[in-house]
């Protein structure tokens, strides 16, 4: 297995010795998450699993677009996410060991990677709404200082977003609020012009895992649209 497709299936759904197999969600019942040795805060990931829950309601109500989010987990198996910027030249670093993951899918379909019939675009607008509420109530109800979703694409996205970070770009209670609303109304321009900035720029594609000093790794990612290419 290489190391790229090692480093996407582990933050699918992985203990923290090996990459477990791929989730499938069946009749809109998610899975229990499972979570590795290293499994950070057991009372912030035990209230991720209730944001879980709680969002999948909407998501997956009669009208909703059938988006659930089948995944809540620790970043904890990795040291760090380590990240390209968007102008390829600079690399930050970001300590994973306090960090939420979730993995958005379609309904009935296979994560990660699901069949491209049942895949979306990274510029769907929907999955990057669910993956921003979900890291602003994390942010928020939690004291995770991380946040990774996988997007339902035909390939591994993740969107990452750090708690310092975002909350100096927007009013984080206020946005979350907006968010909260039925996501079979269409949203007005305000809100998804909020939702494409706080998003495209935190869209990543893993690169691999890099070993550290520690003796762990660190998850190695670049911009899905570096600066000047979407």
């Amino acid at each position: 297995m290489s190391r790229l497709l090692i480093a996407a299936v582990c933050l699918a759904s992985l203990p923290a010795a090996a990459a477990a197999a791929p989730t499938e969600l069946r009749d809109g019942k998610a899975p229990l998450a499972i979570a590795g040795a290293a499994a950070g805060r057991s009372g912030d990931l035990a209230h991720a699993r209730k944001i879980r829950a709680q969002i999948n309601r909407r998501y997956l109500g009669p009208h909703g677009p059938k988006l659930a989010v089948t995944e809540a987990s620790s970043t904890g198996v990795f040291e760090s996410f380590s990240l390209l910027t968007t102008g390829l030249d600079e690399m930050r670093v970001i300590p994973a060991d306090n960090g939420i993951y979730f993995a958005i899918c379609p309904l009935r379909a296979t994560c990660p990677y699901p069949a491209r019939r049942a895949a979306r675009p990274a510029e769907a607008f929907l999955p990057r709404r669910q993956a921003l509420e979900l890291a602003l109530r994390t942010f928020i109800e939690t004291s995770a200082d991380v946040v990774a979703v996988s997007l339902p694409t035909a390939r591994f996205v993740l969107f990452i977003a750090e708690r310092q970070e975002l909350a100096r770009e927007a009013d984080l209670p206020a946005l979350a609020t907006a968010l909260a609303g039925d996501p079979a109304i269409a949203a007005d321009a305000s809100l998804r012009r909020s939702v494409d900035q706080l998003t495209y720029s935190r869209l990543f594609v893993p690169l691999g895992l890099e070993p550290t000093p520690t003796g762990r790794d660190t998850f190695t990612a670049m911009p899905l649209w570096p600066a000047g290419l979407r």
